[in-house]
């Protein structure tokens, strides 16, 4: 993670070191590789459950990409900043965790959309770009009638599961037609898992979404579900203080049911041992023994951490996602011209969305008084080329890219001189994967993105394990 002047990291709290294993030899000796939210979580399910468990974080903090940072006196959200609210799964975590109290609703407005020649509102009803109502009149702004016309007629096409293999292109484009598909679903599906829609399986929008769209009759019948589904009208919520109150609240809980967090801690690698049990090797540090391993990192970092562990296939390029923070005096944001925040098609901008914070979430807007957050959303491979000496400062040319990307985004003339403070984050391994990268085994588990999964309902969902073949 890089970060520029006005941000100061936040590092836990001083934990205990960790005993050599051999103190732990009676029971169940678990490490967790990654103290992000899956490894966190996963601590917490191990515990529970009486093992002994240390967390290693190479961080100088943990929450990965649910952690926070503090930029002109504000607590930000420097990787989530919401989470999806379908079957219920986060808010029961964070009803155990004591934080049901502090669940938002983001605020009514609507996000739009930005091409190179025309810009338009998301209808307000519809999942996952997917309209409800097909002849509403925002709708019909959008994709024209033509287009509304093909996405009534879905219902009448015969439905079937697509299979593994299905991409979401694919699948979207037989069932809602080119313009919906183009206007409304591939802004928003893209802008969340960061790949085209011809590189993503169908099956990574999450587990169960081929079988409900057999359920309810269609795509259109599924996101009718959904959304009523989403009290508010809604399919994500946020939390007041920022979604890393939930990791912070999940580290302070693996801590009280004894627990040990080390953060700094960078492992370079896990063996098998004579005994059948791990050895993990910390960069400065004596190896670690333990009886299982939960890897809870990126799956390039799998791969590396397990030299004696067969691929189980060629691990994908992992997309790297950029996210770019401003704090900016815009006294002419206060009417939120764009709403909750835009997505850019066709590459009208390097940004591929933006967030306008505190038009989304009114707790923020009132810390934040006469200041507008706004949060930009980057592939690395679309900046590369402004920057080839590594971290972006301040007054780098991404900071100044994104000023400007923000000035076509949200339809206004934003100049350096607005500009308070910002931040530069980068986050690996943004996308979600085509499943696990090694074969799991007695004593080995993969957690997270290490799984292939993505985002906080699909970690936090009652059917996450802790899988052993």
């Amino acid at each position: 993670m890089t970060m520029s002047r006005g941000e100061r990291a936040e590092p836990d709290a001083q934990s205990t070191p960790v005993p050599p294993a051999s103190t732990h030899s009676r029971g169940r000796t678990v490490i967790v590789v990654g103290g992000g939210p899956a490894g966190l979580l996963a601590a917490r399910r191990l515990l529970r459950a009486g093992a002994s468990v240390t967390v290693l974080e190479a961080a100088e903090r943990t929450g990965g990409r649910v952690s926070r940072l503090e930029l002109d006196g504000l607590a930000l959200d420097a990787g989530a900043e919401s989470f999806a609210v379908r079957d219920g799964d986060v808010e029961r975590l964070l009803t155990e965790l004591g934080l049901r109290d502090g669940i938002v609703a983001p605020l009514p407005s609507p996000a739009w959309v930005v091409g190179p020649t025309r810009a338009y509102p998301l209808p307000r009803a519809g999942w996952m770009g997917i309209p409800v109502h097909p002849f509403a009149p925002d709708v019909v702004e959008a994709i024209g009638i033509l287009g509304a016309l093909r996405v009534w007629w879905e219902r009448l096409l015969p439905v079937a599961d697509p299979g593994p293999d299905a991409t979401a292109g694919e699948v979207f484009r037989h069932r809602l037609g080119r313009r919906a598909t183009s206007r409304l679903v591939e802004p928003v599906v893209k802008g969340i898992y960061s790949r085209p829609l011809d590189e993503l399986p169908f099956a990574a929008l999450g587990p169960g979404t081929g079988a409900g769209m057999v359920r309810h009759g269609g795509l259109v019948a599924l996101a009718t579900a959904r959304r009523a589904a989403s009290p508010a009208g809604s399919a994500v919520r946020g939390l007041v203080g920022g979604v890393a109150t939930l990791t912070e609240a999940l580290a302070r809980e693996v801590r009280s049911l004894g627990g040990v967090i080390r953060t700094g801690a960078a492992v370079e690698s896990a063996r098998r041992s004579d005994d059948g049990g791990w050895t993990v090797t910390v960069a400065g540090q004596a190896p670690l023994a333990a009886g299982e391993v939960v890897m809870a990192v990126p799956q390039a970092a799998v791969v590396r951490l397990l030299p004696d562990v067969d691929p189980a296939r060629e691990p994908r390029e992992p997309g790297q996602a950029v996210l770019v923070t401003l704090v900016l005096d815009a006294p002419e944001l206060a009417g939120a011209p764009r709403g909750t925040g835009v997505l850019a098609v066709d590459g009208v901008t390097r940004a591929k969305a933006l967030t306008h914070a505190t038009a989304k979430w009114a707790w923020l807007a009132e810390r934040a008084r006469d200041r507008h957050i706004v949060r930009l959303s980057y592939d690395a491979r679309a900046i590369r080329d402004l920057d080839r000496d590594g971290p972006v400062a301040q007054e780098g040319s991404l900071v100044r890219a994104a000023l400007r990307d923000a000035s076509r985004l949200l339809d206004v003339h934003l100049t350096p001189e607005r500009l308070r403070a910002s931040a530069v984050v980068a986050w690996p391994d943004s996308a979600p994967a085509d499943g696990p990268v090694v074969e799991v085994g007695e004593g080995l588990s993969l957690v997270g993105s290490a799984a292939g999964l993505t985002g906080l309902a699909a970690i936090a969902s009652e059917d996450f394990v802790l899988s052993h073949s």
